[in-house]
């Protein structure tokens, strides 16, 4: 096993290194420029990018370092993948991948704005602690939670179905929910702001107010074990942070918006990853 180890590359970089040890880096929601095509440029391309593996103590003699090895050999031979997507409080783009096999686990982060990719190789024991790191500290929104339904219309197909149930709540959202149907907890009486209201109430304040950021956590295994995506949502409120739990339950499209801080969140994120495994 070995310790914390991190390495910068461009994407052009890593892609290069990638097809070297044949992986695709190109997995969302990284951004990965093109390379060419023509074998007599990425040979020249390979050399240049090997000269500067070198200078960064990257390679070892002519061979890969052993951990930029391990790094990519994880892109074909991860068990579960983790990306992480959203934006923050400043508008500025939050995108990081994770793969692990179960012992050693791969991070690979891109700053907003920016081409290069941040890699770094920790232990599986800290997978849910750098996955909920990755999002903004952000405390819950008080209250309890409050689920969102509305009645899926007939499509032809249940992509079609999911897509516009999917658009229709967004505009629902925007629209501080409209005439959608809020299931929570109820108060008989509304003493001052925040005091006694159901999840309902909160939720209609929090979303008639500014959005601060938010995003989706995607956990998948490895393509072709049969196993379909698991994903919660999240959205920071000027009340706080909600973990979004979507699906379809009896022909209607069910949001529910759980209260969380960091804690909610890494307990929702190691309930995913264990379902994945």
């Amino acid at each position: 096993m070995f310790g914390s180890f991190e390495f910068v590359l461009g994407s052009v970089e890593a892609s290069v290194v990638a097809q070297a040890f044949g992986v695709d880096i190109r997995r969302f929601p990284l951004r990965v420029r093109n390379t060419t095509t023509d074998p007599g440029r990425l040979r020249k391309l390979a050399g240049i990018v090997s000269g500067t593996l070198a200078e960064r103590g990257l390679l070892v003699g002519k061979d890969p370092h052993p951990n930029l090895r391990r790094a990519f050999e994880l892109f074909g031979r991860h068990r579960v993948a983790v990306a992480i997507s959203g934006l923050d409080d400043q508008g500025h783009e939050i995108a990081m991948l994770v793969l692990t096999d179960g012992a050693d686990a791969l991070g690979i982060a891109q700053h907003h704005g920016e081409d290069d990719l941040v890699f770094w190789l920790f232990s599986d024991d800290d997978l849910v602690d750098v996955l909920a790191g990755a999002l903004p500290a952000v405390p819950a929104a008080a209250g309890p939670e409050a689920t969102v339904r509305q009645s899926l219309p007939e499509y032809r197909s249940a992509f079609d179905a999911r897509k516009a149930a999917e658009r229709a709540h967004d505009e629902e959202e925007t629209n501080a929910f409209g005439n959608i149907r809020v299931v929570g907890k109820t108060s008989t009486r509304r003493r001052r702001r925040g005091a006694g209201e159901s999840g309902e109430e909160r939720l209609r304040r929090a979303f008639s107010g500014e959005r601060r950021g938010g995003g989706q956590i995607v956990v998948s295994a490895l393509s072709g074990e049969g196993s379909a995506p698991r994903s919660v949502g999240w959205v920071d409120t000027d009340e706080g942070r909600y973990l979004v739990h979507a699906g379809e339950v009896d022909n209607e499209f069910v949001a529910r918006y759980e209260p969380a801080g960091r804690a909610e969140v890494a307990r929702a994120i190691h309930g995913l990853v264990a379902e994945t495994y």
